[in-house]
């Protein structure tokens, strides 16, 4: 891409389109990278058989568009990495997840921020769209990709998902009929 017309997204890194547009009002990111995570997500949600990878790549966007300190950017990267935690190690099924998501949304101070890594060398929403391999193998492999990024961090996370666990348990159980 001519440098003219692209510039490097603040958030994931990636190479995208110079554009004037809207972004997200918490995720730091490039109008240009913005614009593609909605392409992405309206392949996403036009197409059904998406449905169990939507979420891996929801959280690989959110996670690689940290934004700056503050309540609502400290849970939403939190939360993301948790539920990437959940499926990428634990092997919950992404299908399941959004559900999980909202409920650990409703959990307010329980996080704390953790400095963003580089994204230099992590596939982002620009390879996924250029991509012509499967996108639901294209998912996963920039779900694993974010998730290794923050890899000086989780330690946290674990322990983050174990508190979300543990207060989980002493309501209802994330999973129907199972207890993680």
């Amino acid at each position: 891409m001519d440098d003219a017309v692209t510039e490097r997204c603040i958030g994931c890194a990636a190479i995208v389109p110079r554009v004037a547009g809207p972004i997200h009002r918490y995720m730091t990111s490039a109008p240009g990278c913005w614009a593609l995570w909605g392409e992405l997500n309206a392949q996403l949600f036009s197409d059904p058989s998406t449905a169990p990878y939507r979420q891996l790549c929801v959280d690989a966007y959110a996670v690689q568009h940290p934004g700056t300190p503050g309540p609502q950017a400290v849970q939403s990267v939190a939360v993301h990495l948790i539920s990437l935690y959940a499926q990428l190690e634990l092997g919950f099924p992404s299908d399941r997840m959004p559900s999980i998501v909202n409920s650990m949304l409703r959990t307010r101070g329980g996080f704390h921020w953790l400095t963003p890594p580089s994204f230099d060398n992590a596939l982002t929403v620009a390879v996924v769209l250029r991509s012509a391999r499967n996108l639901r193998v294209e998912a996963r492999d920039w779900a694993t990709s974010a998730w290794h990024a923050w890899s000086a961090h989780h330690s946290q996370i674990r322990q983050w998902y174990e508190a979300e666990r543990r207060r989980q348990s002493a309501g209802s159980a994330w999973l129907p009929g199972s207890n993680w």
